[in-house]
């Protein structure tokens, strides 16, 4: 049997990324796509029909309608996961939405808690470690070939933008980040680097300390535009995160271990500089890629790390039009349709949680004077009570139902 998937969302992700990808593992037999739902007519209908999958306007009408759905991949904006999240999970079917999980960590858990009465599963569609090269990484480390992690940084522009002439800073302006599709970088693109920093670290995180700021004087704009945090992981290694739309362009992403590192300034690429101990000196590392085309797409086959011994990363969608990026996010759907049809865990699951807890922790230093912060977070913070207050000011209902 093969999990029957629901897409609720049509949105720039959905449509760039899940269809194709959803379409793809259909025509391979890897899953079935039975249904699409999006509150906009013109764009449901549309990809509707170009997929040919039966479209629908509401959840519950999708739900009513499929009643042998399996799991609902949802890919809306960050304010709606924890509702449509538990609304899914109510109706006995398992769940995938979106990074990051939730709002705070009360909406995190408002949709653990959903899943866990209901008895189905959940996963968090947390994509990066999940590519091809990141996995060669992750097993590079988890092997020992770097040693023992010493050091993680990962520093992350966004569509750079210059100072104003007269520069000048202020904390999170409310209501928090205006609430619009997404939250501010730490809980947008951070919550993917987090991601990738603690499993490079392979350790949960200590503490964090951290100042969020403001640089742009345009008064629309209420979420932060720079955002810096030292991150003291339990393993003992230590962690430098730094996102910025303003100033000079500052990217890289840094691992360091006791035998060897990567250095990687082109971490959306598909090189991986891979430098080892060699005595005192450092030594390149040939790593290798074969690659195919499938209808028209270029296929990533395998990654070879020329180590001792080698380290072999296998793409368990080489067969299939599926391209580097869009890899990523067929292993999400897979996760959750193997969690589905065999009643185990998704890969990450609670590891989205633990993503919004570093976020907040982040914020939460910041508006304290940039306070070290202890994980795990104990009791809501500050950052979250002020979310809470704004969301029921925008929406008219608390942002977790009595």
């Amino acid at each position: 049997m093969k999990a029957k998937i629901g897409l609720l969302g049509s949105g720039n992700p959905a449509r760039s990324w899940y269809m194709p990808t959803l379409s793809e593992l259909t025509k391979h037999g890897e899953i079935e796509w039975v249904a699409l739902c999006d509150m906009d007519e013109k764009l449901a209908e549309e990809h509707g029909t170009k997929y040919g999958v039966p479209y629908y306007l509401s959840l519950d009408e999708m739900l009513d309608k499929h009643k042998d759905l399996n799991a609902v991949c949802i890919v809306t904006s960050d304010p709606l996961h924890h509702v449509l999240g538990s609304q899914v999970a109510e109706r006995g079917v398992h769940v995938m939405v979106e990074k990051p999980m939730a709002m705070t960590l009360a909406a995190c858990d408002m949709i653990i808690d959903t899943c866990r009465r209901n008895n189905v599963h959940f996963e968090v569609a947390e994509n990066y470690f999940r590519w091809s090269k990141q996995r060669l990484i992750v097993k590079l480390i988890q092997e020992g070939i770097l040693g023992d992690i010493v050091r993680v940084y990962f520093s992350e522009p966004k569509r750079q933008l210059p100072f104003d002439p007269k520069v000048s800073y202020s904390d999170l302006g409310r209501p928090i980040s205006g609430f619009g599709r997404t939250g501010g970088m730490v809980m947008d693109m951070g919550a993917h680097r987090l991601s990738q920093l603690r499993i490079y670290a392979q350790s949960d995180v200590k503490q964090i300390t951290a100042t969020v700021r403001r640089y742009r004087a345009d008064p629309t704009i209420l979420a932060e535009d720079w955002a810096h945090a030292m991150i003291e992981f339990e393993s003992g290694a230590m962690g430098i995160y730094e996102t910025s739309r303003v100033g000079e362009l500052q990217k890289y992403c840094q691992i360091t271990g006791t035998l060897g590192g990567i250095l990687d300034y082109d971490y959306m690429g598909p090189d991986v500089p891979l430098r080892l101990l060699d005595g005192e000196e450092w030594k390149d590392i040939t790593v290798e890629t074969e690659r195919r085309t499938i209808d028209g797409v270029d296929v990533l086959q395998r990654i070879v790390a020329h180590t001792d011994p080698q380290i072999v990363y296998e793409n368990p969608f080489r067969d299939y039009a599926i391209n580097d990026w869009c890899v990523g996010h067929a292993a999400e759907i897979m996760s959750i349709a193997n969690a589905a049809m065999n009643d185990e865990h998704a890969e990450y699951s609670l590891g989205g949680r633990k993503d919004v807890e570093m976020a907040m922790a982040i914020y939460e230093s910041s508006l304290k004077g940039t306070v070290p912060i202890s994980l795990p977070l104990e009791g809501m913070t500050d950052y979250e009570k002020a979310v809470h207050e704004d969301y029921l000011e925008k929406f008219g209902r608390p942002i977790i139902p009595s």
